[in-house]
Formats: structure tokens, C-alpha cells, sequence
């Protein structure tokens, strides 16, 4: 993908403790290779929005909304502390669904969320038929 100015992504941190992240952010800038990124989410000290230079191999396109029935053992994504966290559905307790996170991050324990804090987890294949979703089960 391109990833015009304009243009809404997740960038992937794999950052020690934040593995597994997903950072939402608009395309402010291009160059060869690279794009500046204003988050959504992570502000600098000023309080400003975060604009950072991110490699196109960490960016990708916003998923699709799947409405999907999640299943024991399912890959999900939770929206935790303004961040896509991706972590396994383990456990439902009446309205609440509970993930482990499996990288520890952000959490070391299992944690219960509401079902709008989850999305089915995909992967972004950019090779793939010129880039196509990719949904991960388990």
C-alpha cells in the first residue's frame, strides 16, 4: 500500500512491552519508505499529538469490522488504555469476556472487557492479491 497523506493506519509496536500493540494515527507526510504519523491516542510531553517517522513495514491499513462470534481459544484484539491490544479469548462471565494476554503485554494477567472493547484479531498481508486481510482463529 501507498499510504497517502490523509490516510488513517495502525502502526505495529514490537517495542519491548509493547508487543502486540496497535497504535491508531493519520498520515501527515511521506517519503521514500517512510511516513510521519500523527496518533490518535499518544500525546508528547506538551500534550500535543504524537507525530512520529514510522517505516511502511509497520503501518497498515484499519481492519475491517468482522461481526463474528468469538470461540474459546479465538485471537482477538481489545481496546485497552487507548492502544489494540492482541491477546486470547479464555473465559465469559455473563457480559464480560476475558483474554490473556499472551506477551504479557499490556497485562500479565487475564483481564475481563465488555464485548465493544474486542474485535475479531486480523492480519494484514500485504504481498497477498495486492494486500487482503487475513482472519487469525487460533
Amino acid at each position: 500500500m501507498s499510504f497517502e497523506i490523509g490516510e488513517t493506519v495502525e502502526v505495529i509496536d514490537n517495542e519491548d512491552g509493547m508487543e502486540g500493540s496497535y497504535f491508531r494515527g493519520q498520515v501527515i507526510d511521506r517519503s521514500p519508505g517512510r511516513r510521519t504519523i500523527r496518533y490518535h491516542t499518544l500525546l508528547a510531553d506538551d500534550g500535543s499529538p504524537l507525530e512520529e517517522v514510522i517505516s511502511v513495514r509497520s503501518l497498515r491499513p484499519p481492519p475491517p469490522t468482522v461481526l463474528a462470534r468469538f470461540h474459546l481459544g479465538d485471537m482477538v484484539d481489545v481496546w485497552h488504555n487507548d492502544v489494540w491490544w492482541v491477546g486470547r479469548y479464555v473465559r465469559r462471565e455473563g457480559p464480560k469476556y476475558t483474554v490473556f494476554f499472551e506477551n504479557k503485554a499490556p497485562t500479565n494477567q487475564h483481564v475481563s472487557y465488555p464485548r465493544a472493547q474486542l474485535r475479531v484479531h486480523q492480519e494484514w498481508k500485504e504481498l497477498e492479491e495486492g494486500g487482503k486481510w487475513k482472519y487469525v482463529k487460533r
